[in-house]
């Protein structure tokens, strides 16, 4: 008899001792204080159990991420170079030369794709030329000209871009502009003065006229966008004011203008006067702050 009552014991102890483990005294409440894998917990660590972060977590957490001024957003500034070269000739003319042109620029992101903005540009040019001039008693002169000529513009723009392909990094646009500006040459003859020339007392000329030609920009980064202008293929009017002063001090003026048919911005002093041959590159960069 006293075997079956141990052995009983024995059943009811192993029993408990089981469902002891089995369950959490912390969350059933049977008990102030447990052991669990070496920790120990109370009740009160049961109804609020603290989570531990990661304190590099926390510093990121409370740094506040500084907006962005829209001044930044919109506001953009850049620089574009203009490389020219032409070659020319008529019946009493041959002509050829060079000109470079900076053209510092700042606008305004109105929208995603229009820009409205203004370029101020300088520029030099060299030219030589062989001009065959008639002198009043008949005779004919041949003059070698060599015309060193410094330029101002400033031209007011509006670009809208029609397309955009690769990401937005490629960029197709339309752009809309004014320009006017003065011309200073200084001639310089070889061989006599250049009498009978269309340069014989020009002082200064004006320029100015309105285009439309295409625009293709590639996007590298968020600060850094390259632009190369096509204003071979623009449309236009442009006009020239050339103002001379007589050898007597009376001054006159002369006026020309053309329609601009993709024939690109005229830079030598007499584009209107003959037909031009132009071969120039103009590109630049702009840039976000």
């Amino acid at each position: 008899m006293k075997r079956t009552y141990l052995f009983l014991a024995l059943v009811v102890f192993g029993t408990t001792a089981m469902m002891a483990q089995q369950s959490d005294p912390i969350a059933t409440g049977l008990g102030g204080v447990a052991t669990i894998v070496g920790e120990t917990r109370t009740v009160a660590d049961a109804q609020e159990s603290p989570v531990v972060q990661d304190p590099q977590d926390s510093a990121a957490a409370e740094v506040p991420v500084k907006p962005v001024p829209l001044w930044k957003q919109k506001l953009y500034y850049g620089y574009n170079f203009d490389i020219y070269f032409h070659n020319d000739t008529r019946n009493q003319m041959k002509e050829n030369g060079w000109s470079i042109a900076l053209e510092p620029e700042i606008g305004w992101k109105l929208k995603e794709r229009l820009y409205l903005g203004m370029r101020v540009g300088g520029s030099y040019q060299e030219t030589y030329a062989t001009y065959t001039a008639e002198l009043d008693d008949g005779s004919t002169k041949q003059e070698n000209l060599r015309i060193r000529q410094g330029s101002w513009s400033v031209t007011p723009y509006v670009r809208y871009r029609l397309k955009s392909m690769f990401n937005d990094k490629l960029g197709i646009w339309l752009e809309a502009h004014l320009y006017t500006g003065m011309e200073f040459p200084t001639v310089v003859a070889n061989g006599g003065d250049p009498t009978g020339t269309d340069y014989d007392g020009l002082k200064h000329s004006i320029i100015y006229g309105a285009q439309i030609s295409p625009v293709i920009t590639y996007r590298f980064n968020r600060k850094s966008t390259f632009q190369i202008f096509f204003s071979i293929l623009s449309l236009g009017y442009s006009g020239t004011t050339f103002a001379y002063v007589e050898p007597d001090g009376t001054r006159h003026n002369e006026y020309t203008n053309d329609v601009i048919i993709f024939s690109g911005k005229l830079r030598n002093l007499l584009a209107n006067q003959f037909t031009p041959g132009l071969y120039g590159l103009k590109f630049g960069v702009q840039k976000n702050f």
